[in-house]
């Protein structure tokens, strides 16, 4: 289902991650708000090196995480992962569909995570040319909708993707 949507997913999601970095450092000005308080106020101010080099660090760490584990997931071993009904995995031979399932959910979260990272980019672009240097009421609105969206791609994960009936379908 998600075989092709996945990498193509997280590649356009790293892509425009990595352009907003690029932006930032072109358009943010000297003084940037670079903490923000759970009221979504600045607390603390770093210069626009600063905060382009704390931005273009996350976003090429949180891809290449995400990168090297879609890659690893396809040699590890098995039985490092935990799944609902592994052994049934094994014993009918499916090892490599579920090393390629899990690939895919990787790239799935690498994607959303990519997103979250692009919208704090952009955020603090916003709250920097704001005058109020406060996170922007739609960042809280992204950050909600990427949490819920991570838990019910975890439970779908758990009580259908991985789910292997006796008949092995």
């Amino acid at each position: 289902m998600f075989h092709k949507a996945a990498p193509l997913a997280f590649a356009v999601s790293t892509v425009l991650a990595a352009a907003a970095v690029v932006v930032a450092a072109v358009v943010l000005p000297e003084r940037v708000p670079t903490y923000f308080g759970a009221d979504g106020e600045a607390g603390n101010w770093s210069s626009r090196a600063e905060a382009v080099t704390f931005l273009a660090l996350v976003t090429a760490g949180m891809a290449g995480l995400f990168a090297v584990t879609a890659r690893w997931v396809l040699r590890m071993s098995v039985e490092w992962v935990n799944v609902p009904h592994k052994q049934r995995w094994i014993e009918a031979g499916l090892e490599g569909e579920l090393r390629r399932r899990l690939r895919e959910d990787v790239l799935l979260f690498g994607a959303s995570t990519n997103v979250l990272v692009l919208s704090v980019t952009i955020a603090v672009v916003q709250a920097a040319f704001s005058g109020t240097d406060a996170l922007p009421v739609w960042w809280f609105v992204v950050f909600v909708l990427w949490f819920l969206l991570t838990v019910a791609h975890a439970v779908l994960m758990h009580r259908v993707r991985y789910r292997l009936d006796r008949t092995g379908g």
